[in-house]
């Protein structure tokens, strides 16, 4: 496999499986029911792994013997869909974190109560609609407590409740409110989309891989959004409890959203903004973070690339970033136990609310699901490729 001419014909083979069950339709249908279930930081399993699940259900999914669902993985508190046989070895990962970002409470200080941001905060000054979330532990249920605004002045966020809110107190976690809104003419939609579209997208891309009899470990972390630092290791923590379960792999994908680039939404350094554009398909990136987070390889991103440009013949559509920013994601924890990894995503705006609602493009999540099944492909090129590099060794 040193050589890439039978590249082509594997990626074309997959192709009528491919066409058959990604769908513009079911990608819909996910990421809109994804979007509109919250995921706050360590909820993430309670509040949409029922969701995920129903969904991969009524798709007859978990029936065929080649997916096996498990919502709390290993006791990390992360779902995990295992594709092939249960107790092969699984030389590929994927990643696509399951919650969004959240808030928590401090004491209240006269009418509002001041938050920490159990995420990056990027939300500009104003007000954003909020509620808070609480556990019931009588009813063993998570449910609104209180509606209000989420205030953020000078880079400090606050949570104003209704008049009718009863006192928060510790353990209740501060959400955005906002809901899957989509022009059916433009595809463009608005809604929390980080990162349903990831989950979304390597969901529906996990029975392809398992019909294709692909080994795998598609991996929904229930904590990457966390506290930032400028080192590398203060967020992906769910990932982090993943990736020390399994031997490692030859290969790892990373899904997350990727800020698009053109006004409003221009980055904070000064204006230089990431070239991709809503509606031109999936985002490949080098390196996350300005390399706080993984730096691809540089034989596994050509391979990447020259892939991609098959891709095209296939009518997926795979853009390039030009690297301006690449948010890190589960990559920080990944990058720990191995080089090898590929960042995937799709472009969108206002990820964490920065100017106003989420926003992306419905297509753009469905080429991101077809091109996570298609670059399951490289794993045994780059094997060969990567060994033949190293002089033979095994």
């Amino acid at each position: 496999m040193s050589g890439l001419d039978g590249l082509r014909p594997t990626l074309h083979a997959l192709r009528d499986d491919v066409e058959r069950h990604i769908t513009r339709e079911r990608v819909r249908r996910y990421l809109s029911i994804l979007a509109d279930t919250p995921a706050p930081s360590t909820l993430a399993g309670p509040m949409r792994v029922p969701a995920l699940r129903r969904l991969l259900e009524e798709d007859g999914a978990l029936g065929t013997g080649r997916l096996h669902f498990h919502a709390d993985f290993g006791r990390t508190g992360s779902s995990v869909i295992l594709t092939g046989s249960p107790g092969a070895s699984k030389p590929l990962w994927y990643f696509a974190h399951l919650d969004t970002i959240s808030y928590l409470v401090q004491p209240r200080d006269g009418g509002c109560y001041p938050l920490v941001p159990f995420c990056a905060h990027m939300i500009a000054d104003g007000m954003r609609r909020a509620q808070a979330y609480r556990y019931d532990v009588l009813r063993n249920a998570v449910a609104v407590v209180a509606d209000g605004q989420l205030e953020s002045y000078a880079g400090a966020p606050f949570f104003r409740p209704d008049a009718s809110a009863p006192p928060l107190r510790p353990g209740d976690r501060i959400v955005m409110v906002s809901s899957y809104r989509e022009d059916p003419a433009s595809g463009l939609f608005t809604g929390p989309m980080d990162n349903a579209g990831g989950v979304a997208a390597l969901a529906i891309a996990a029975p392809v891989l398992g019909h294709a009899g692909v080994e795998a470990m598609l991996a929904f972390p229930d904590e990457e959004e966390g506290p930032v630092a400028p080192g590398n290791q203060m967020m992906g923590r769910g990932s982090s409890r993943l990736v020390n379960l399994l031997p490692v792999p030859e290969l790892a994908i990373v899904a997350d959203v990727q800020q698009g680039g053109g006004d409003p939404d221009a980055d904070a350094r000064g204006g230089v903004v990431n070239s991709t554009r809503l509606g031109a398909g999936a985002v490949l990136a080098e390196y996350s973070s300005f390399a706080r987070g993984a730096v691809t390889p540089p034989d596994l991103y050509a391979l990447a690339r020259h892939a991609a440009g098959l891709l095209s013949e296939l009518d997926v559509r795979v853009q390039e970033s030009n690297n301006a920013y690449s948010s890190r994601s589960d990559d920080v924890s990944v990058m720990l136990k191995t080089p090898n990894i590929l960042l995937l995503g799709f472009p969108g705006f206002n990820r964490h609310f920065d100017r106003g609602e989420p926003r992306a493009h419905l297509d753009d999540v469905v080429q991101l699901a077809k091109t996570l099944v298609y670059m399951a492909t490289l794993r045994p090129w780059f094997t060969a490729r990567r060994r033949a590099l190293l002089g033979g060794d095994p």
